[in-house]
């Protein structure tokens, strides 16, 4: 089910489940310059949402409100991604913050409703999807130790022990290189349920697009990674990290019993 929401409108509901900013990484900023414009505003939005039955759009702003887990995915530019995407009980919802020429973008939203288990696969496709398509990087991968990337590091100037440390010591100056050409970037947030107004991460990772190269994932464990990629392999890691994370919030991700949809704002 898709359907589509201005972003005051999707701010009051919003509104509505006790949290007065927006959700990373969307954004609405008000037309009401005078308190009594913003009145104004308020009151037809309150009468817009007392004539709305409570169906699906206001659900999935229930879901978006209370995650398993929650994505957001962010690429500035010219033509900018802004996206939000959780998983509760099964059910999947994706939220697409479009360009606007003026003022902020109305989101489209897109429900996939409860099945046995929700399909992660699909919901890391739905997150990623129409990104522009860029050509692999051309250097496969690189690895580095976090501080062989600082700058006079004195163990990577002693050059370090060992095979391994030394090949990663080798690697920083090249993912330095490759880095400082990079031209666009996308962030990737996985996001536990919040805490209150906290809006905790839960793990992250970005990808660059390097111009005459192609593009790159970059994410961190116990070393820094660097990894040619394309968008299918941003979603295979995607789809890694959030079933991973799903596991470590230790979740049901079981829809309840019955068919009914109200259950997503409980």
């Amino acid at each position: 089910m898709n359907g589509q929401l201005s972003s005051a409108q999707f701010m009051h509901l919003w509104e509505a489940t006790d949290l007065d900013r927006m959700p990373h990484p969307f954004e609405h900023r008000t037309e009401a310059r005078l308190e009594s414009e913003l009145y104004v505003e308020r009151q037809r939005l309150d009468r817009w949402r007392s004539e709305q039955p409570v169906h699906q759009l206001r659900e999935a702003v229930g879901v978006l409100r209370h995650p398993e887990v929650s994505v957001s995915v962010y690429s500035p530019g010219a033509t900018p991604v802004l996206r939000r995407g959780a998983i509760r009980r099964g059910v999947t919802v994706v939220a697409d913050q479009l360009p606007a020429t003026t003022g902020t973008g109305d989101l489209r939203i897109q429900i996939r409703p409860a099945s046995r288990a929700p399909d992660v696969r699909q919901f890391a496709r739905d997150l990623l999807h129409e990104l522009p398509e860029v050509p692999a990087g051309r250097t496969s991968a690189v690895d580095v130790y976090p501080d062989d990337l600082r700058a006079n590091d004195p163990q990577a100037e002693s050059g370090g022990n060992g095979v391994l440390h030394n090949a990663t010591i080798a690697g920083a100056p090249l993912l330095k290189r490759i880095l400082a050409r990079r031209t666009a970037a996308g962030y990737i947030c996985l996001h536990r349920p919040w805490q209150g107004a906290y809006d905790p991460i839960l793990d992250s990772m970005t990808w660059f697009d390097v111009a005459g190269d192609g593009r790159y994932l970059y994410y961190t464990d116990h070393l820094v990674r660097l990894r040619s990629a394309t968008t299918a392999v941003l979603v295979d890691k995607l789809e890694e990290r959030v079933r991973k994370a799903l596991v470590d919030t230790g979740t049901d991700s079981r829809p309840p019993s019955g068919t009914g949809h109200n259950w997503l704002l409980r």
